[in-house]
C-alpha cells in the first residue's frame, strides 16, 4: 500500500518548477495549426452569477504532447495510438535535462552529444523523460514578438532520435516549436519514427535552464477521444 504521508512529505520538500507556457491569445503556434481563443461567455459584470470563458483551441497549442496518432495513420493500427489511449503514468517519471544551448538555429543534436552527456552525468534508462534545453523559450512571445521563436530553430538528428528510441525512453521534450527544424519538417522529420515507436513528443516547454540534470517530471494530458495530442501542465520537482 502506498505511504501517502511519506510521498507528500517528499514532494512538498521539493521545489516545483512550472515548465508550461501560459495559454493566451496571440501566442506562437505552428502555421498549419488553428489558433487559441479565450472568449468571455458569462460574467458577473454582465449580470451573470459567475465568470466563465469558452476555450477554442488546437490540441497542439502551447505546451503540449503529441500522441503517436499525430503522425501515424490507422493503416498501422498497433502504432496508431490516440491520446486517450496513452496510459496516464506515461509522463510521470525520471526527467533528464540535457544542455543543448550551444546549438544554433538549423543545427541538430547528435547521438555523440547525448552519449557524451551520459558519460559525465548518468545513463539514460527505459521510461526516462528526456528534455533538451535549447534556450529557445527565451524567444516566446505574443504577436508580433513571436517571429524569432517561429523562425529556424535547432532540432534533433535522426541518429539521436534512433538512440533515444533504442534506450526505450518514454518521451522526448524540447523548448522549441518542434524537435524537427523547418527544413527537417519539409523533408525528413523524426516525428514519424519516434511516434511509431511509442515515444511521446513534448513541445513548447519553458524554464528548462532552471532544472538540474535529474528530477521528477509530471504531466497529464486531457483524455480527448481520438485525440492526436493534448495540452499539458508540465512540472518538475527538484
Amino acid at each position: 500500500m502506498l505511504d501517502v504521508s511519506m510521498v507528500l512529505r517528499s514532494l512538498r520538500s521539493a521545489r516545483l518548477v512550472d515548465l508550461s507556457q501560459t495559454l493566451e491569445e496571440h501566442m506562437p503556434h505552428f502555421p498549419t495549426h488553428s489558433k487559441f481563443f479565450h472568449n468571455l461567455w458569462g460574467s458577473y459584470w454582465h449580470g451573470d452569477r459567475a465568470l466563465t470563458y469558452q476555450l477554442v483551441m488546437n490540441e497542439h497549442n502551447g505546451t503540449h504532447v503529441d500522441a503517436p496518432a499525430h503522425f501515424i495513420s490507422d493503416a498501422k493500427p498497433a502504432a496508431h495510438v490516440t491520446i486517450d489511449r496513452v496510459p496516464p503514468d506515461r509522463l510521470l517519471g525520471r526527467g533528464l535535462r540535457l544542455d543543448c544551448r550551444s546549438f544554433k538555429e538549423g543545427e541538430y543534436v547528435s547521438r555523440d552529444h547525448i552519449q557524451q552527456w551520459e558519460a559525465t552525468h548518468t545513463e539514460i534508462a527505459p521510461d526516462d523523460i528526456v528534455l533538451l534545453n535549447f534556450g529557445w523559450s527565451s524567444y516566446w512571445g505574443q504577436r508580433p514578438q513571436n517571429k524569432r521563436y517561429l523562425s529556424d530553430w535547432p532540432g534533433v538528428s535522426h541518429e539521436a532520435a534512433e538512440y533515444l528510441v533504442h534506450k526505450s525512453v518514454a518521451a522526448l521534450g524540447v523548448d522549441t516549436l518542434s524537435p524537427d527544424p523547418p527544413r527537417a519538417l519539409a523533408s525528413n522529420p523524426i516525428h514519424p519514427f519516434v511516434l511509431e515507436h511509442q515515444v511521446l513528443i513534448i513541445e513548447n516547454l519553458t524554464r528548462l535552464d532552471e532544472l538540474p540534470d535529474v528530477f521528477l517530471f509530471a504531466a497529464f494530458p486531457l483524455k480527448i477521444s481520438g485525440g492526436s495530442g493534448s495540452p499539458i501542465r508540465a512540472v518538475a520537482f527538484v
